[in-house]
């Protein structure tokens, strides 16, 4: 069935020559080219800041496929675009026809399988959210070092979906932008760099493809209500890591170069090891010698010890001698004198006896007149007070039997009055209560238009209201009255007990106070006969006990001085004995430093043979030692040579500047990792496995790389011109759709030429060659 184009293809199998291919698809693609520009053009009308992207990277894969610089087969890609059908039964595309949701398996496997046999691969889909949603499948895989293409706006219709993906690509400066990829075409578009090497020949030389069947008339879009192209809202695009591949590939680097780092930093290591280890043995082989010399020095010193001991010995052994004749004669000596002082002593100790005696028998004599001093001077004391009391009762009493018959008079008047305001109280009561009752008995004869004061009350209602009041006022006065009465009257009668009870009491205590002053006149009496009695016994006894302690003082210093003399003596004896045994000491000790001395010179002799032979032993061990560090110090030395290509101990700038290239790279992985640096978006277009992103988005970022395969996602919805974006930069190409799906009519396309941006290169071709579906 014919399909509804502006010029619809010619049948298959028409010869037209050589150039036939290449003639039909000029004829197809040329309009679309120009209405391309056509487009591109009114959008850049408006100036604007950052412009958009436009269609020049359609214009630029239209031009790609009409000039044959294609990575792949052209003859296969363009009979793929323009006669589908007379490619069954051949190597072509391969179409993938699933069900709604299940295009993403299907992509997944078809990238494992391309990235298996080490291919890279271009996933381009309609939409950024669609492309992420892919990608979410595969970051999560090791092996594959996936690549997200970000356009910025996203959308405007919908969120977009994120991944875990790393910091975007850098890109370089302008100053520093790379020479632009493809060039201005003769019709103002953009062609790419030419391919190297002859175009390869079609299989079949045809002038007429082959007729497609005429698929459903699709309903013409509305282009003011239409959503605009993305082409005219995506101003910039950037390359953004996704995955754990880039993650793991920047570690394993960076701890290849960190151990390299540290095999340069082996090197001073073990060089300062040599060193050290060659001035260690020099230094322990001065000691070990230094050693040997002072146990030489030692063993001299001992024998010279051994014979001055021996001479020191015998001296004190004579001393000693001399010492114990000394000895002698002191003790002899000491007989007499050590007597008589001891007889001293007890005749001082007796003195002493008595004379404390005496002491203490004047001393309780001095107590007993204390005591009879405070007992007279509390007794005067004592008088001098019954004395004022009995003043102070006279005349109190004189006026308190003066005031009594007032006081009685008065209280009996007081109480009279009480009476007379009680009776008058209780007059006023009863003259109140009369006047009440009146008063009720009037208001109970009152009517009930009275009670309401509706009628008028009666004449004399009011007088007696008038006599209550002042009954009233009578009775509180009267009770005041009354009160004040009582209280007057029971203040007198307290005045009036309290002075009868003071004249009756306040002879008793006088009578107290005059025998009070009696006994005491005669106790002062008795105590004046004591006192001088006591005293002249403790005089007596005070004198005897002052002859005693002077008798006791005499002995005592005749004691003394005996002791003197016999302590002399016995200093004298004692500090022959003890000179004695001191000498005798010494000259044991003498002997004993000698035979040290000796066993000390023969010990010191062994030593000398033994650290002569240990000192052998360890040069030996110092000089395997140092053998050993040398070794490793030229294992080092070989490895620095290896890694930076120079001799350290020739080159000594070799080791650091490799450190700092080193350091810059760890550095540079670093902030890769930490997500503070983003990489290079060429050097991850190199690397990378998988690129994902728009047609919009791949032709801003990828320029002029080239796939193993392109992998078209919802292809159902992707027209020719951003088919061709990736198709003309891979070798193979794989259509993943859904039946029935058509491209978005946006608003641009309007008066599209032959139905090409209507009816996707998957729709025609699954209609015409369904052989090639799988």
């Amino acid at each position: 069935m014919p399909i509804d184009v502006a010029e619809p293809t010619p049948p298959l199998g028409t010869d037209t020559g050589e150039g036939g291919w290449r003639e039909l698809v000029e004829s197809v693609y040329g309009p679309l080219t120009e209405f391309y520009e056509g487009i591109d053009a009114r959008l850049r009308e408006v100036p604007e800041d950052v412009p958009p992207v436009g269609w020049a990277p359609h214009i630029g894969a239209v031009r790609a496929l009409r000039d044959g610089q294609v990575a792949g087969d052209w003859d296969v890609l363009a009979r793929f675009l323009v006669a589908p059908g007379t490619l069954e039964g051949a190597e072509g595309p391969r179409l993938v026809q699933v069900d709604e949701g299940d295009d993403a398996r299907v992509v997944r496997d078809a990238v494992r399988e391309l990235t298996e046999a080490d291919g890279r691969a271009l996933l381009i889909a309609p939409t950024p959210e669609k492309a992420a949603e892919l990608l979410r499948g595969l970051e999560g895989d090791p092996d594959v070092f996936s690549l997200l293409i970000e356009t910025r706006p996203e959308t405007a219709e919908a969120r977009s979906v994120r991944t875990q993906a790393l910091p975007p690509a850098e890109e370089p400066p302008a100053e520093q932008e790379p020479a632009p990829l493809r060039d201005p075409g003769s019709n103002g578009t953009v062609e790419f760099k030419p391919l190297t090497g002859a175009l390869p020949e079609p299989e079949a030389t045809v002038t007429r493809a082959e007729p497609l069947p005429s698929l459903p008339p699709v309903e013409p879009v509305e282009p003011e209500e239409g959503p605009s192209a993305p082409e005219a809202r995506v101003r910039s695009a950037a390359l953004r890591p996704v995955g754990e591949a880039w993650r793991l590939s920047w570690q394993t680097e960076a701890r290849l170069l960190q151990r390299g780092l540290m095999s340069l930093e082996q090197w001073p290591r073990d060089a300062a090891a040599l060193q050290s280890v060659r001035a260690e043995n020099l230094r322990r082989a001065e000691q070990l010698e230094a050693e040997k010399a002072g146990l030489a020095d030692a063993i001299e010193e001992a024998r010279a010890a051994a014979a001055g001991a021996q001479e020191a010995a015998a001296h004190a052994d004579g001393e000693a001698e001399r010492l114990s004749g000394v000895q002698e004669e002191a003790e002899a000596e000491l007989a007499g004198p050590r007597a008589e002082a001891e007889r001293l002593q007890r005749a001082a100790d007796e003195a002493g006896a008595e004379a404390a005696a005496q002491t203490r028998t004047a001393d309780a004599a001095y107590a007993r007149c204390v005591q009879i001093d405070e007992r007279a001077k509390t007794a005067q004391s004592e008088l001098q007070g019954a004395r004022q009391a009995e003043a102070s009762l006279t005349d109190e009493l004189a006026r308190a039997r003066e005031a009594l018959p007032g006081a009685a008079e008065e209280a009996h008047r007081l109480t009279a009055a009480d009476a007379d305001a009680a009776a008058e109280g209780h007059a006023a009561y009863y003259r109140l209560v009369s006047a009440e009752s009146a008063l009720s008995a009037l208001r109970r004869k009152m009517t009930l238009g009275q009670r309401l004061h509706v009628a008028s009350p009666p004449s004399e209602l009011r007088g007696l209201r008038e006599e209550v009041k002042a009954r009233t006022r009578e009775a509180d006065e009267a009770a005041t009255r009354a009160r004040e009465a009582k209280e007057a009257a029971e203040h007198a009668e307290r005045v009036r007990r309290g002075l009868a009870s003071f004249v009756s009491e306040g002879g008793a205590r006088l009578k107290a106070a005059q025998e009070a002053q009696e006994r005491l006149g005669t106790e002062l009496t008795w105590l004046a006969a004591e006192r001088e009695k006591v005293g002249a016994e403790h005089q007596e006894q005070a004198r005897q006990a002052s002859e005693a302690v002077e008798r006791a003082t005499e002995a005592g210093l005749r004691a003394r001085a005996a002791h003197q003399v016999a302590q002399a003596i016995e200093e004298r004896a004692t500090a022959a004995r003890t000179s004695r045994e001191a000498a005798l000491a010494a000259a044991a000790q003498a002997r004993s430093d000698a035979e040290a001395a000796a066993t000390r010179a023969a010990e010191t002799g062994a030593e000398l043979a033994r650290r002569t032979e240990e000192a052998a032993a360890e040069i030996a061990e110092l000089e395997a030692e140092l053998e050993t560090v040398a070794a490793a110090e030229g294992r080092s030395r070989e490895n620095v040579l290896e890694i930076c290509g120079a001799d350290p101990a020739d080159d000594p700038e070799a080791v650091p500047a490799h450190q700092r290239r080193a350091m810059a790279r760890i550095e540079e992985l670093t902030g890769y990792l930490e997500g503070g640096r983003a990489a290079g978006s060429e050097v991850l277009l190199r690397t990378a496995d998988l690129v994902v992103g728009t047609p919009a988005g791949a032709g801003l970022t990828v320029r002029d790389e080239e796939f193993d395969a392109l992998i078209v996602a919802d292809a159902g919805t992707v027209t020719d011109g951003e088919f061709l974006i990736g198709a003309v930069r891979a070798r193979r190409w794989i259509l993943v759709g859904t039946a029935g799906t058509r491209p978005p009519g946006y608003r641009e396309y309007e008066g599209s030429p032959s139905g090409r941006l209507e009816l996707s290169p998957f729709e025609r071709a699954s209609t015409a060659a369904p052989g090639l579906v799988s």
